[in-house]
This record gives structure tokens, sequence and C-alpha cells, in this order.
């Protein structure tokens, strides 16, 4: 019996598997944001589905959270750095951009933040930069000036951008500061106590923005549908997808799990176009191909090695 199972086993518990679902569980974020555009406002959004996922999580990581609360006192100013870039400004970022622009199109942004994570690393940690390294963000950075453009760069000219996507872009700025801060709190901490504490930070700074949305009658439409929304963005694309993104770090480390982001695109571009109805143009191929050209470049230059895990 033991023998017959293992190899189910070994299936469901193998990082690539449970890092794939966890940029499947992503992508569903933007494409639920922007089919709930109308009536799903980014605020409410936002605050919606941290709270259900710090209910979620609550009874998991609570005691791990308060038992380290002592290292976070001293770390207190890059925890508050990571709460308000990675949760708070994030997320909402996104969800705002989604008002204005496609799925597709924000997640194809939000595909470059490896890269512009190597940018921040090194001008934070100073961390060396290779040749290879600098033509593969060169290079997915023009994978992304095509998709703002829509593969017209005469709109540089004119600055006819879209509004949906210049705020994708700061969505980018925002995760790339999340994700070069989170790197200075110490390794040791548990990783599901770390993300519920930065998930209840980064929502007590998203209250005043929710109650603003009350007080002046932006309210979201909690329909049946758009509450199994919330549920699925605080359950899975939350709580279950950042536990897949930890487990896969730990066992194959930041650089390669973080490799899986680019999966991303294809993901959203499948979700937008099934349940929203988005097209797929001539030049999202373009970007895909510089982007994920960029990347594999990339990773043939960098050594990922096994780290522990860290959240989220």
């Amino acid at each position: 019996m033991g023998g017959s199972t293992s190899p189910l086993r070994a299936f469901v518990t193998s990082p690539y598997v449970l890092l794939t679902l966890c940029f499947l569980f992503w992508s569903g974020n933007s494409v639920f944001a922007r089919g709930a555009a109308d009536v799903m406002p980014p605020m409410n959004l936002a605050f919606l589905r941290w709270g259900v996922g710090i209910v979620v999580l609550f009874p998991f990581a609570a005691s791990a959270l308060w038992r380290e609360r002592a290292i976070y006192r001293r770390h207190w100013k890059v925890f508050l750095l990571i709460a308000i870039t990675g949760v708070t400004g994030f997320n909402s970022l996104i969800y705002h951009a989604v008002q204005h622009t496609t799925a597709i199109h924000a997640t194809l942004i939000t595909a470059t933040v490896p890269a512009a994570s190597v940018v921040a690393s090194w001008l934070a940690y100073r961390e060396t930069i290779s040749w290879r390294t600098v033509l593969a963000m060169l290079i997915a950075f023009i994978g992304v000036l095509v998709v703002i453009s829509n593969g017209d760069f005469a709109v540089f000219a004119s600055f006819a951008f879209n509004q949906g996507d210049l705020i994708a872009v700061l969505s980018v700025i925002s995760w790339t500061v999340y994700s070069v801060g989170l790197r200075a709190m110490p390794r040791d901490l548990n990783p599901m106590g770390l993300l519920l504490g930065v998930m209840i930070l980064g929502w007590l700074f998203l209250v005043p923005f929710y109650i603003y949305d009350l007080a002046t009658g932006t309210r979201a439409a909690l329909t049946l549908g758009n509450v199994a929304g919330v549920i699925y963005l605080g359950v899975f694309a939350s709580v279950v997808a950042f536990a897949f993104f930890n487990y896969g770090v730990a066992r194959l480390g930041a650089n390669r799990a973080n490799a899986f982001n680019y999966l991303a695109p294809i993901f959203a571009g499948v979700l937008a176009v099934a349940f929203l109805g988005e097209t797929l143009e001539w030049f999202h191929g373009v970007s895909i191909v510089l982007i994920f050209g960029g990347v594999y470049l990339a990773q043939q230059g960098r050594r990922p090695a096994p780290q522990p895990a860290k959240a989220p």
C-alpha cells in the first residue's frame, strides 16, 4: 500500500507542482479584480481579501507570531515597511490598475518583479550584477514597454499612456521594495508567523481607506459571486499560495522559486480570455517572448541555492 501511494505523495508535495499552483492562484487575483471592477472598489476588495486571509491563517500562526513578538519590536521599521509595501500597497495598486487596464496587461507588467528586485538588491545591498543580468533586465524591460505601448512606440512621444498600466508599474516598485526589505528581517523567524504579522499590520493600514469608502458611499456589491471571489482571494491567493511559495523557496531557493512568477502571464491570459472575454493581441506574444527571454537569461547568470523560507 505504501509503495502505491508514494508516487502520488511525491507529486502533491513536489515544489514544482506547488509553485505552479501558487502562481495559478495569484493569477486569479488580477483576473477576479478586473472582472469585478465595476462592483468591487479597490480598497474594499483589498480590505476584505486580507481580512479573510487573517481569519483563516490566525489559528495556525498566531502562537508563532506572539512567541517572536520581541523580534518584531526590535525590527519594527523594516516590519512596517514590508507590511505597507507588500500588503497595503501592492495589491491595492493592482486592484486600482485593473480598473483602467486589462488583467493581461497588469500581469505582464508585474511579471517583471524579479528583474526589478535585482536592481533594488544592487542599490540596497550592493550585490554584483553581471553583464548577462543587465542584458536580461533590459530585454524584460523592453517587453514591458511593448505592453504599455500596445505595440505602438509612438505613444512614448505623445505620453499617451494607459493610466492602469502606469499604476501597475507602481505596484512593481511597491513589491520590489517589499521583497528587498524582507531580506532585512531575521531569517530564523517562523514563516507563517511572519506572514500573519505582515498581513495584520498591512490590513490595519487599509482600515482608514475602507472607512472612507463607506463614508462616501463607495461600497462593494456583496453578491454570492463576489463573496465567493473574496473568499477565494483570502484563502487561495493569500494563505495557500503564500504557504506553497514558502515551501518552494525552502526546497529550491528563492531565485528558482521566483522564476515561476513568469507563469503568471500565461495563466492570467488563459483565465482572462476564458472568463472576461479579453483578447490576446500580437504584442502580447512579443512581450511574453521578451520577458521570458530576459528571465531565462537572468537565471542562467545566477546560481540559486536553497535558503530558509520567508513569508510572504
